[in-house]
């Protein structure tokens, strides 16, 4: 994994980017894609090109798992630290996998290679912070991602 290189984003910026990198795929799966900050000028200190690579997969597991609807949040932590969460309505990862979903070359998939969530754990352990999968029920599957 190479070593991120960190520069200022605006979150705003960067899910427009990433929305629209997935919306001929969303849109061909009949679902909708949308940011919705809870706070205006959202920064983060990141590479750009990681951070994108860990959302894009967690768009595209979502329109696998047949999600019609792809909720993005973001929001200040108590600690300074800034919360995105990225929520779907698609099928929700099986009560036995949970466990296991980051661990590289685990897969729920028939064509999976259970390798994007560990990368994706990699990638923020590389910029000091955290994914983890808050919920993942009939209702919503959350992944959130923290930045410190």
């Amino acid at each position: 994994m190479a070593k991120p290189i960190r520069k200022a984003l605006d979150l705003r910026e960067l899910m427009d980017s990433v929305i629209g990198l997935n919306s001929e795929f969303a849109a061909s799966c009949g679902a909708t894609c949308k940011y919705r900050p809870e706070e205006d000028d959202l920064m983060i200190y990141a590479d750009e090109g990681q951070i994108s690579q860990i959302l894009i997969n967690l768009i595209k597991n979502a329109l696998q798992a047949g999600a019609k609807h792809i909720d993005i949040s973001a929001k200040m932590g108590r600690d300074d630290d800034v919360i995105v969460q990225v929520a779907n309505d698609g099928e929700p990862i099986p009560v036995s996998a949970q466990e296991q979903i980051f661990i590289p070359f685990y897969t729920t998939k028939k064509e999976g290679s259970g390798i994007g969530l560990s990368i994706s754990r990699q990638i923020m352990r590389n910029h000091n912070g955290s994914i983890e999968l808050v919920r993942s029920d009939a209702q919503q599957t959350v992944f959130e991602l923290r930045f410190r």
